[in-house]
């Protein structure tokens, strides 16, 4: 085969497409591009660009990457496009995969499928035949502390795309666009807009182009999105809690939330919480949990016992568990492990059946130890693992953050409620308000909800969330319970088996007695 540069159909096409992403995607490769594709393409397609996208699900952004790398090696003699992000084993996964999808569609064209016998791709390399070491697409990253791991690349015609931009450390950003020395040379950020600190969050402010910067700063929402489906959509609203929500902002419409002193309760929804009646029926299948926290010393931290009834039950399509707190038997500071002890043991009978859960760490491990030795079973609250969940690990830093997240927005939705008379009690109701309204949360660079560890909310002058941290004991991944109430069922069904008919009579007797 001849050198692709000296093929006359070469700087034909060349011609056509080499400043038009656009055409070469719908007219080679055949693809429907949609109109946020269409201006990412425009902006790449001017020379020397620097184009930022904070963009949320299913704007097409890993096709758009696919068809740029594509476009960008074939184009551009002896060119180098590099592809850099947190974790290179997805990015590969992801990208390669769509950069082989338009290299098949290029290869089905009855135009150009020459074009496509020129290009060779590998796990670790997409390049040019006869050029492998000089005109190719390669991926790597680098460590915050090793930033130069991704130096050493150069040329008139070099690209550099950084894919979930906002897990990319400044250090390395900052490695990689210095590369960027010649005039045709490129640069695309792209990446859910989760944290509003560092160089993909100025690029949309300080350092955008309508501020005097370099970079062209899109917004790509979702909802405006031909590829996004409504029942998605809707499913994304209730998921997330509302349009403003921060969730949503991020992973919907591509926008960068306001984070600052920002709590996941307000005193509005707590109060509302309190007007509530139970989130439980008598009818529902209930059971019953006793959350336990131990405090870690006399006068600091105070150990929390709560009761709730509990439901795993549909809601708006969605099964959700319904919560009641019927009692907090104990809320003391000087409790000691063996207080806690005879207290829990007079509860397992008063609740028979009731799932124990009891936080393992620190003074709760000496707890833990004498119910292991009783052999009662029980429930340990690891807080910093993953959740069970898969999708909960991709919305989630850790357990603790998924129980206190779900946890909220029951409150929120108003089905976690407290008993009245409970709601009342002295010790309840001085922190209830205080300790569910100082819930700080973040999102850390991958999009996932982050809870402020208790040490940096004591930095900050806030006190541990004892009572809450017991509510969000309730809602953690895999914690299952047992129906409380299944003698009741049994009586119903084997009543109605017995008499069949007899709730026909006892809606006739109803009737004869109304028309009397």
């Amino acid at each position: 085969m001849k050198p692709l540069y000296e093929l006359p159909e070469w700087d034909e096409a060349c011609r056509r497409y080499r400043n038009d992403i656009k055409r070469f995607a719908v007219e080679a490769l055949r693809i429907d591009v949609t109109p946020q594709q269409a201006l990412l393409f425009d902006c790449i397609s001017a020379p020397g660009a620097r184009v930022s996208v904070a963009s949320g699900h299913g704007t097409g952004k890993s096709r758009s990457a696919g068809v740029v790398a594509l476009w960008h090696l074939l184009f551009y003699p002896e060119s180098i496009m590099l592809f850099t992000a947190p974790q290179i084993g997805q990015l590969k996964t992801v990208v390669w995969k769509e950069i082989d999808i338009c290299l098949q569609r290029l290869r089905m064209s009855d135009a150009f499928s020459w074009l496509a016998d020129y290009v060779v791709s590998q796990a670790e390399k997409i390049y040019i035949k006869g050029f492998s070491k000089t005109w190719f697409v390669f991926a790597k990253t680098a460590p915050k502390h090793q930033p130069t791991n991704i130096a050493g690349q150069h040329g008139d015609h070099y690209m550099v795309w950084v894919d979930e931009a906002c897990g990319v450390s400044d250090e390395v950003l900052n490695v990689a666009f210095g590369a960027l020395t010649h005039a045709n040379n490129r640069a695309v950020m792209t990446s859910q807009p989760a944290t509003n600190v560092g160089i993909f969050f100025d690029s949309h402010h300080d350092l955008s182009y309508k501020n005097g910067g370099v970079w062209i700063s899109l917004e790509f929402n979702g909802e405006e999105s031909p590829l996004v489906s409504y029942d998605k959509l809707k499913e994304a609203l209730y998921q997330y809690g509302g349009r403003d929500h921060p969730e949503y902002m991020i992973r919907i419409r591509g926008k960068f939330p306001e984070l600052r002193n920002t709590y996941l309760l307000a005193r509005s929804d707590i109060n509302a919480m309190l007007k509530r009646a139970s989130a439980i029926s008598d009818t529902d299948r209930y059971g019953y949990m006793i959350a336990v926290d131990v405090g870690g010393n006399v006068g600091r931290d105070s150990s929390v016992i709560t009761v709730a009834k509990v439901v795993d039950k549909d809601l708006n399509g969605e099964i959700q568990r319904h919560a009641h707190v019927v009692d907090i038997p104990l809320f003391s500071n000087s409790a000691d492990i063996d207080m806690l002890l005879g207290k829990i043991d007079s509860l397992l009978q008063d609740y028979p059946g009731a799932t124990l859960i009891v936080d393992p760490i620190g003074a709760g491990m000496g707890l833990c130890q004498k119910l292991k030795a009783k052999g009662t079973f029980f429930y340990e609250v690891q807080w910093g693992g993953a959740p069970f969940n898969n999708d909960h690990k991709k919305r989630f830093s850790n357990k603790r953050t998924q129980a206190y997240v779900t946890m909220s927005k029951s409150v929120q939705r108003g089905i976690f409620t407290i008993d009245t008379q409970v709601a009342k009690a002295y010790k309840v109701k001085n922190n209830l308000n205080t300790q569910l309204s100082r819930l700080p949360y973040s999102f850390d660079d991958m999009a996932r909800w982050v809870m402020m560890s208790k040490k940096d909310m004591k930095l900050k002058g806030i006190d541990s969330p004892d009572l809450a941290d017991t509510w969000a004991f309730i809602y953690i991944d895999n914690i299952q319970y047992s129906p409380a109430n299944d003698a009741v069922y049994q009586d119903a069904t084997s009543a109605a088996e017995d008499d069949p008919w007899g709730d026909l009579e006892k809606t006739a007797e109803a009737a004869l007695r109304n028309t009397a």
